[in-house]
């Protein structure tokens, strides 16, 4: 999961010619249970400028890019969700019940 959020990193330095130093910020996940997600974050380690499409931007050590947000649903809370506009046919899961697929179809 580090290496995957700090690729983020890597791909805008490739794709948007940023000078992004990898060394310098730390992958942070965590879960938000007020909100029911988890977040990913990278931290910066130190004070530093980044060069991005002709901007200089300042990250202080500490402040974070906010890389994403990962909903996490029981399957009654994610059928109630979207049964405003979808109707669950099928829903194939683990064997634990941890992580499922739904087939929808609009309603």
């Amino acid at each position: 999961t580090a290496a995957f959020n700090l690729n983020i990193l890597e791909r805008i330095n490739r794709e948007l010619g940023s000078d992004f130093n990898l060394n310098r910020w730390r992958h942070r996940a965590f879960y938000n249970s007020d909100e029911g997600r988890i977040e990913m974050h990278l931290i910066s380690l130190k004070n530093q400028y980044v060069h991005l499409d002709g901007s200089k931007i300042f990250f202080r050590q500490g402040e974070n890019i906010l890389t994403e947000y990962s909903y996490k649903y029981a399957i009654e809370e994610f059928e109630e969700m979207v049964s405003p506009y979808y109707r669950v046919e099928q829903v194939w899961t683990d064997r634990e019940n941890k992580f499922s697929v739904q087939y929808l179809s609009v309603r």
